[in-house]
């Protein structure tokens, strides 16, 4: 891995990375590594299903989420005692917290406070890199604590079987992705970020996620064919984007995965990073329909 200071930015200000073809790693997985990544994948969707049994447990399953989630991202930017991992784990908690059990008008509430609460507890000390974790903090309030809210509205508003079909269509266009990517796979998608990515996979997922993501929509939302498959083009692509996010603040940091809790698959921002994009984007077309013209 190569580093200069004159090119385009990227997550740290004035570092970005400029990886040499050559070293980009090609190794094919193991036929160890495909069946623990197998067993992951079904003991996960196993688990997933136990807790979309009821709303609630659905709900009590974003909570662990969070803890997770806010304890990977503590540890991949190293915050130590610049911000305590109670600070970070509001961050993640309240703004669905009070979707769920409020109102959506009131997010703005959580939003305030942990900027000023992050304020005040920085102001305590006086090393220049305090700035950069700030700068990371703000990152996972905004991008993290929206997506999970915006799952836990959706959760809220919805059908629980909309739901969890919304989050297995995310699921079957990364299966089929990664599949059709490594048998016809031959153009790069984004080689400098994610390099094992290709656009034949990202087309085929695209394609069947949507059919699956329209399917949803058509029968638990009843919504007509060809605006749910156009809708469902924009969330499933919007997975992909959130995935590409993950990748490019990894590499900005040089770590492979967010952690080593799933065996095979990494850590837990790992396999949510599609969703916490693709979600706000649900959230805001519901909202958009309930507006008066």
């Amino acid at each position: 891995m190569f580093f200069s200071s004159d090119e385009e930015g990227t997550f740290w200000p004035g570092v970005v990375e400029l990886p040499v073809d050559d070293e980009i790693s090609t190794i094919e997985p193991t036929n160890d590594n495909k069946n623990q990544r197998l067993i992951t994948g079904i003991i996960l969707f196993a688990i997933v299903s136990l807790f979309f049994i009821s709303k609630l447990s659905a709900f009590i399953l974003f909570i662990l989420v969070s803890f997770i989630a806010a304890k990977e991202w503590f540890d991949l930017f190293d915050y130590s005692i610049f911000i305590p991992y109670p600070l970070l784990l509001f961050s993640a908690l309240s703004p669905m917290i009070v979707v769920y059990f409020y109102n959506l008008s009131n997010i703005f509430i959580p939003y305030f406070i942990f900027p000023l609460g992050l304020i005040i507890y920085l102001g305590f000390y006086s090393n220049y890199s305090i700035y950069e974790k700030f700068g990371s903090a703000m990152v996972f309030h905004s991008w993290f604590s929206i997506g999970i809210a915006s799952l836990a509205w959706i959760l809220k508003t919805q059908d629980l079987l909309f739901v969890y079909l919304s989050i297995l269509s995310i699921a079957v266009s990364d299966i089929f992705a990664y599949e059709i990517g490594k048998r016809f796979g031959k153009r790069k998608l984004a080689k400098n970020i994610s390099p094992n990515k290709t656009v034949e996979g990202f087309l085929g997922g695209l394609i069947i996620g949507s059919l699956f993501m329209t399917f949803n929509f058509v029968n638990n939302i009843q919504e007509g064919f060809f605006f749910a498959f156009f809708i469902s083009l924009i969330f499933i692509s919007l997975g992909v984007i959130g995935d590409l996010f993950m990748s490019k603040i990894k590499r900005s940091i040089d770590v492979k995965d967010s952690g080593s809790i799933f065996p095979g698959h990494g850590g837990l921002l790992d396999r949510i990073d599609s969703y916490i994009i693709s979600f706000p984007f649900l959230l805001i077309i519901f909202q958009f329909f309930y507006l008066n013209f």
